[in-house]
């Protein structure tokens, strides 16, 4: 699915919503993928997998909030050697109204306890 992203978190700290609204958009495919057992989410500039085309991964996702034309996911991603938390938010501009109301029932559906 193509997306404009911007993320939340700067190295695990919130942005001020000034910093999150003075930052571009990040536009790509996003995609998701199992590796080694674990969920990674990841934005590309066009396929996955192309040497210079990925915007970021977040491992473990987990939505976090959606509605109609936005989407927002939670996980972790690795920044400079540690692990940070992370939130992305998404715009998927013209999505079908059925595939906007079923992410809105998965996301009332699922499980947010952090254990």
């Amino acid at each position: 699915m193509r997306v404009k992203m911007k993320p939340r978190y700067r190295g695990g700290t919130p942005l001020s919503r000034r910093e999150f609204v003075d930052q571009p958009w990040l536009c790509g495919m996003l995609t998701l993928r199992t590796i080694e057992g674990r969920l990674q989410l990841g934005l590309w500039e066009s396929v996955p997998g192309y040497a210079t085309g990925q915007l970021g991964l977040l491992w473990r996702p987990e939505l976090a909030a959606c509605a109609f034309d936005t989407i927002s996911f939670a996980g972790v991603e690795r920044v400079g050697g540690r692990w940070c938390y992370q939130v992305w938010y998404c715009e998927a501009h013209s999505l079908p109204g059925p595939l906007s109301l079923q992410l809105l029932q998965n996301a009332a559906e699922m499980n947010h306890d952090p254990s």
